[in-house]
């Protein structure tokens, strides 16, 4: 594995400051070593300059920290945008839910993301019998922290969260979820034949979910459970597109979940960015 350039990008509570704060080369970030070029992006692997991978403020997560992160490829074009999770995170949580904001770096800003937001979910959430488990829900959104404050799920909002999109902007196959709107995010969609609607009803180890507001695609959320995070095994697959969608920018297309020994961290994050 070829070396990453590794910038730093802080934030205040009052405003983002957009800093490189210093370099550092590591050797041990587990990228994709061979990602399909797509839509014209250079991949890494087609010239010997090592992506730069730069990296969010961390935040307290646990006994440890979860940070954001984009990497790019030698023409700047972004690769993946996700989180990393130290190890030490998955030890003193909170037995209540929580949720983290997370701002992305700018050099992330082609891309339809606009932040991530990863919510410790110990309890799961309904349908029970599938998503009861612990897990984190790593939410990708497309809307900013001020456009999801605007979301109640309640009343007539709940008109703009059940609103039938376009064909052309659901992902093929997936099917909204009944009863799925929520405040600051919308209603949720899920892919019928994933592996936990099939046989498997007691949990799950990851899968993705799509949130909509409005017709348009909300958030990108690869879920991951407590127990499949701590196993320490890796995963890397393809999700369903849709056509089209409302928001211009670069999309992910598949999705990634890795553990690192060397330093101790988890990396979920979506992949293989494309311009529709």
């Amino acid at each position: 594995m070829r070396p990453f350039q590794i910038l730093l990008y802080s934030t205040s509570a009052a405003l983002v400051l957009l800093s490189a704060t210093g370099y550092s080369q590591v050797s041990n970030l587990a990228l994709d070593s061979n990602p399909q070029p797509i839509a014209g992006m250079a991949s890494a692997s087609e010239d010997n300059t090592a992506p730069s991978v730069i990296e969010g403020e961390p935040q307290a997560l646990g006994n440890g920290t979860v940070r954001t992160y984009v990497a790019l490829d030698s023409q700047n074009h972004p690769q993946e945008v996700g989180v990393t999770i130290t190890a030490a995170a998955l030890a003193g949580l909170p037995q209540e839910g929580a949720e983290l904001i997370l701002p992305l770096p700018f050099q992330a800003e082609s891309t339809a993301i606009d932040h991530i937001a990863i919510d410790w979910r110990p309890h799961g959430h309904p349908p029970e019998p599938i998503y009861g488990d612990a897990h984190f829900d790593i939410h990708a959104y497309t809307l900013t922290p001020a456009e999801r404050e605007a979301i109640t799920a309640q009343g007539a909002d709940l008109e703009k969260a059940y609103k039938t999109p376009a064909p052309e902007y659901i992902p093929a196959g997936y099917v909204m979820a009944p009863d799925s709107a929520e405040p600051r995010m919308g209603a949720h969609w899920a892919d019928p034949t994933a592996a936990e609607f099939q046989g498997h009803p007691h949990g799950f180890d990851h899968t993705l979910i799509y949130g909509f507001y409005e017709g348009a695609i909300a958030f990108i959320e690869p879920m991951v459970s407590f127990d499949f995070l701590r196993s320490q095994q890796d995963f890397e697959g393809a999700f369903a597109l849709p056509q089209s969608y409302a928001k211009p920018g670069l999309y992910p297309t598949r999705y990634r979940i890795a553990y690192n020994e060397a330093d101790q961290t988890y990396t979920v994050a979506l992949t293989d960015f494309w311009q529709p």
